[in-house]
């Protein structure tokens, strides 16, 4: 994988957000204008519209107004501070550690501190770096940087919402239309002349499948598969695709018209609900809404319907079951994931204790009390070496620190120009948590800023009057938003030329664009010189815990299957149904989550290999090809859990027949393997797979689950042979 790989031009504007974008431009534009009009200076009413639309990605309407405070806020402190300390080295130096230390670490609080932080820190830089130091100034930049901010508030949330994930929503919504369709042309499926409809449909789902992951990972909700949105669309995807399989199963065992008409029923709502928000809201959705109430009473009478079907012989029946109530735990699980898209807020944490409580997962102790006892406990949790935010926030104050001395050598050596907070501008965009994030985003930041500063030396020659200024300052915000959610290299080069100008000492100054470019490349030069020398941190090295938590939440799911047996044994098929909506759905969500955080961090991770100054590029490259099989085998053993679960005949707590008894001490053995693995992972030592003896059971699923559990066994072992350092 390429450290540095600009799309085409072509295919960068077909994907732009380009809604996004022309808000961004008008919100800037129009300040600019209104200070124009009023003889009033532009930089900062203008940087503050930039910033607060910026950091606007999106979603629910509390957590973009939380995002939106959060910088208005936290800018306004950058200001005041940055401007305060910027005429005294000594002091500066002092307030930038302590500044920037600060606002890293706090984003392991809260989602808005975490999208909001670099923006925070790279307005103190610009206070830092402006000329003016005097307490005036300090009054009337925060108060133009809260004006511009408040006018592209009001902008973002009340007159023009825009929504970046509206093309992974429509994408994914277009998964389940198709989904939709193969449910009716389910009857073509063995029909020697209409079987090319089926087929072209499936083809059309996997390419829809493909786009719709392809356009999530593109939504510049930055650590996408973190945020609510991006996860729960995940959660979908993962939905539709299983899915699709029970619907094949059907095809393959045959199928009443009633189970058609059921899944057609389930599967209609979920694409108008991810298009467009429901005029009703999303109280449908949700665990008590009516399409949750309607989907648990309509079951019942489907399973009873094969039941009493004497065209069906025992094991096909079996099947059609474990396919009908499977294809009901999908649609819980995508209804809950709809809700939550749209509401912002995760499933309550209930679930997930119901599920952690039959299985061997550490659980964390609860703060009590107010809500600042919580963050208090989160910050000094973090207060170590062995965070790698602590470390992160410690590397990037030290980085910006140096920084701010070189442009005060630069300012007192060209005092013509005093923009030099490009330099640690550069850097603290640049610079992330782990290398290979750090090394990519620097190599497409100096791609972008070269190329960008070419075309901003020929605008600034070009440009005679500030009404043309203005307008080429708005096209350029409303190309950079509108790009950022394509390709980084692209936004640096329409930013480029944006802020140069909008920077601009005085008009027809070309020279500033290449006095940017060199601090760009010099600031992106110190920061992977810092993340190679100060506690490099190799993304590759988290992936064994994210494995381990992994495996850790498929052994809970299987203790949830046998705690589900329990519930559901000898109970009314309502309290089943209920079960499987207590048990067996969380468990199920956490082990899809809990894969993707680590498909995600090995996505990342496949980029360290290519490092040219890796010094360990043989050991990563072998760990990120064990860690491939081992999240490939996760996804395949959630599955085999999951269709285990439905086949299963449950066993009774008090007439246990000998079959019965020994399925579930396999399965109690199983997850006793897993947990074995989990703890070969985290402490990278070799486990011992002879140990563990499963009796010979005569059933498909466990001896499929006795293979995938063997691979992820060695595997654990190939990981725990490399070397450590």
């Amino acid at each position: 994988m390429p450290l540095f790989r600009p799309l085409g031009f072509r295919s960068a504007l077909a994907a732009m957000q380009w809604r996004r974008g022309l808000r961004a431009g008008i919100a800037v534009g129009t300040i600019m204008l209104a200070c124009i009009l009023l003889g009033y200076p532009m930089g900062w009413p203008a940087l503050g519209a930039f910033q607060v639309i910026f950091v606007d990605n999106g979603g629910p309407y509390r957590s973009r107004f939380a995002n939106i405070i959060t910088i208005l806020i936290g800018g306004s402190l950058a200001v005041c501070v940055g401007v305060l300390v910027g005429a005294n080295l000594p002091v500066a130096i002092i307030a930038t550690l302590i500044f920037c230390f600060t606002a890293t670490l706090f984003r392991v609080l809260s989602q808005p501190l975490a999208s909001t932080s670099v923006t925070i820190m790279t307005t103190y830089i610009i206070a830092f770096g402006g000329a003016d130091h005097t307490t005036a100034a300090v009054f009337t930049h925060t108060r133009d940087f809260i004006i511009g901010g408040l006018w592209a508030a009001t902008l973002s949330l009340l007159l023009w919402q825009v929504d970046p994930f509206r093309p992974a929503r429509a994408a994914v919504a277009d998964v389940f239309a198709t989904l939709n369709e193969l449910v009716r042309a389910l009857p073509l499926a063995n029909d020697p002349d209409h079987r090319r409809t089926f087929t072209d449909l499936i083809s059309r789902f996997r390419s829809q499948m493909e786009t719709a992951q392809q356009t999530l990972a593109a939504t510049p909700a930055r650590m996408a598969s973190r945020t609510i949105r991006a996860r729960n669309l995940s959660v979908l995807c993962e939905s539709a695709d299983l899915l699709l399989s029970r619907l094949l199963r059907f095809a393959e065992l045959g199928h009443p018209d009633a189970i058609l008409s059921w899944l057609a029923h389930s599967i209609a709502p979920i694409g108008p609900a991810l298009r467009n928000r429901p005029t009703h809201g999303t109280e449908s959705f949700a665990r008590e809404g009516s399409l949750r109430v309607d989907l648990q009473r309509s079951v019942p009478p489907l399973e009873a319907l094969l039941n009493n079907d004497p065209t069906l012989s025992p094991e096909t029946r079996a099947q059609l079951l474990s396919a009908l109530r499977d294809s009901e735990l999908n649609f819980q699980v995508a209804y809950e994931a709809v809700n939550a898209i749209w509401t912002g807020v995760e499933p309550r944490s209930s679930d997930a204790a119901i599920f952690l409580a039959t299985s061997n997962a550490v659980v964390p102790k609860k703060s009590t009390g107010l809500p600042w006892r919580m963050w208090l406990d989160t910050l000094l949790a973090n207060l170590t070496l062995r965070s790698v935010m602590f470390r992160h926030a410690l590397r990037l104050a030290l980085v910006v620190t140096i920084d701010v001395i070189l442009m005060y050598l630069f300012g007192k050596q060209f005092k013509h120009y005093t923009h030099g907070y490009w330099l640690a501008m550069t850097s603290i965009i640049v610079l992330q948590p782990f290398t290979g994030e750090t090394v990519r985003k620097s190599a497409q930041r100096v791609a972008g800023t070269v190329a960008g500063a070419v075309l901003a030396a020929v605008l600034a020659s070009a440009i005679h009057s500030q009404w043309a200024l203005l307008a080429v300052i708005a096209v350029g915000a409303a190309l950079s938003v509108a790009f950022y959610a394509v390709d980084y290299a692209w936004y640096c080069f329409f930013l480029t030329p944006t802020i140069v100008l909008l920077t601009l000492p005085h008009l027809l100054d070309w020279r500033f664009a290449i006095v940017r470019t060199g601090l760009t490349v010099l600031g992106a030069l110190i920061a992977v010189a810092a993340m190679l020398l100060l506690w490099p941190e190799r993304e590759s090295l988290q992936l064994p815990g994210l494995l381990a938590r992994a495996a850790t939440a498929n052994a809970g799911y299987l203790r949830a299957v046998l705690a589900f047996w329990r519930s559901a044994s000898g109970r009314t098929q309502r309290a089943r149904i209920e079960a499987e909506r207590t048990l067996l759905a969380p468990a199920r969500r956490l082990c899809g989550l809990a894969a993707n955080d680590a498909e995600e961090t090995l996505d990342h991770a496949l980029l360290e290999h290519a490092i040219p100054l890796n010094p360990e590029r043989t050991r990563t490259e072998r760990l990120n090809r064990a860690a491939l099989t081992f999240t490939t085998y996760l996804r395949r053993l959630t599955q085999t859990i999951t269709t285990l679960a439905a086949l299963a005949e449950v066993p009774t707590e008090t007439n246990f027949t000998t079959p019965q008894a020994e399925l579930a001490t396999a399965i109690d053995d199983y997850a006793q393997r897993l947990d074995a693995v989990s703890t070969a992972l985290e402490q990278h030592a070799a486990l011992n797979a002879a140990a563990h003896s499963i009796p010979p059971l005569d059933n498909e699923q466990l001896r499929r689950l006795d293979r995938q559990v063997d691979i992820l066994e060695r595997t654990a072992n190939d990981l725990a042979a490399i070397s450590w350092p």
